[in-house]
């Protein structure tokens, strides 16, 4: 028997449904050849945030009513289904108002509301367009989750029956499956949000859940250059990373994607594509290592904080950074960064979690002796690429001699420099490691 086409998944960000004429096109031409598609949509561009704000103000109704008439207006010519998402919201928003403190399932209930809106107004439009497509809204379809409200992450083992069941009922009937992102079902069966960004990565989870041929993540006015523009005028788009690259690139920093996406199409051997809707040149192909390939990309963090931990003793005390980590994550401090050395730790971290993290380490200041400095203002400045470590050499003395703390692992060179010095860093270490290359 022959046997269907893997499929495509097109996942279309908030500001590339700006455009609906652009992805109907779009989405018509990749299914021209001839593989099943399946769309993955965020929220229009700037529901999100307007959302967020109302549930930063809880108790204003005001503003409630203005968020509400907002989002409306973003979302005109709504079907039947559509319409009673917004009055869904109406009813949140007034339960939001009711609610003492602050509840973590229901704000994620508020935000999920803007890509299950997004579904249904962009299924109208491609419809409209000759594609018959049906909204599919994650939760309901199946996409399961851990209970990690505001960050989850998907439990694509258990997800994966009703995803492939669900979707390819869809496609059988010919008909364009149009999924919401950013959400899927907590194991409480509540929805749970996969943090900012999380359209990505719900997309490259489908894509591996239905052994899709490539996952595109199309973005307006989004590339992967070799550092930020605003920050470094001459970077370079790169044309292509290794999956670790990328991951690297994520976790440091770039906001082109969410840091979870490249797990689910790495374990499946899956290409990802970040390209532009806009300008078809702008791709960036995210797939396994080539040894023929050399990439290099900066990225910075700032504002952080870091903290000295001097230990008496140092490598004579076993088990003291386990220690400091487990003290830290109890709090919880998230860690962004640890420099470490036989006596030294450097702790960098949110300037908002410094207090904690400080009274956090008070017993270990106390019962081992150790010394606490700081907080130190800083940025973390950071140079992503396979085989980095051989650009060592490269590195201008001057950036090392002023650095905080400095990590190197075959991939990732990572300093961090005083605040002040950060852009500067970032501009010097270019120069340096990129630069050259495009000569």
């Amino acid at each position: 028997m022959k046997r269907s086409p893997a499929p495509v998944v097109l996942k279309f960000g908030g500001a590339s449904l700006e455009d609906v004429q652009r992805v109907a096109r779009d989405v018509r031409s990749v299914r021209s050849e001839g593989a099943p598609v399946v769309v993955v949509a965020s929220a229009r561009e700037g529901v999100t945030d307007l959302l967020s704000r109302a549930l930063a103000r809880p108790r204003s109704r005001s503003l409630h009513r203005e968020i509400l008439a907002r989002v409306r207006d973003r979302h005109p010519d709504l079907p039947l289904a559509g319409r009673r998402h917004l009055e869904r919201l109406a009813r949140l928003l007034t339960l939001v108002e009711r609610t003492p403190g602050r509840d973590a399932p229901l704000g994620d209930r508020v935000l999920s509301q803007g890509e299950r809106l997004a579904v249904h107004w962009l299924s109208a439009r491609l419809a409209d367009d000759g594609m018959p497509a049906t909204p599919v809204e994650a939760d309901h379809l199946g996409l399961i989750t851990d209970n990690a409200y505001g960050s989850s992450y998907l439990l694509l083992d258990r997800s994966g029956p009703a995803v492939r069941r669900g979707l390819g009922r869809i496609l059988a009937t010919g008909r364009l499956p149009v999924v919401t992102g950013y959400f899927g079902r907590s194991l409480e069966g509540r929805v749970a949000t996969l943090g900012r960004g999380g359209s990505d990565y719900a997309a490259a989870g489908i894509g591996a859940l239905l052994g899709a041929s490539r996952v595109e993540l199309v973005k307006r006015h989004v590339a992967v250059l070799s550092a930020d523009p605003r920050e470094v005028p001459d970077a370079r788009p790169i044309p292509e990373l290794s999956y670790e690259e990328a991951e690297e690139l994520a976790q440091f920093g770039a906001r082109v994607l969410h840091p979870l996406t490249i797990e689910p199409a790495r374990a499946q051997g899956i290409t990802l594509r970040v390209r532009s809707l806009d300008d078809p040149t702008v791709v960036t192909t995210i797939s396994p290592p080539r040894a023929d390939r050399r990439n290099r990309a900066l990225t910075i963090l700032r504002p952080l904080r870091l903290l000295r931990l001097r230990v008496p003793g140092g490598r004579q005390r076993p088990g003291i950074v386990a220690e400091v980590s487990e003290r830290l994550a109890a709090v919880p401090v998230n860690l962004v960064q640890l420099y470490t050395s036989s006596a030294l730790l450097c702790l960098a971290l949110e300037p908002g979690q410094v207090v904690a993290a400080i009274r956090a380490l008070a017993p270990v200041t106390r019962d081992a002796a150790a010394m606490l400095d700081g907080p130190y203002r800083v940025a973390i400045v950071t140079a992503i690429g396979d085989g980095v470590l051989d650009d060592l050499g490269r590195v201008p003395p001057d950036v090392l001699r002023g650095a905080e703390g400095f990590s190197a692992t075959p991939r990732a060179l990572s300093l961090a420099v005083p605040l002040a010095r950060g852009s500067r860093v970032l501009r010097e270490l270019h120069a340096a490691l990129v630069a050259p290359e495009a000569t």
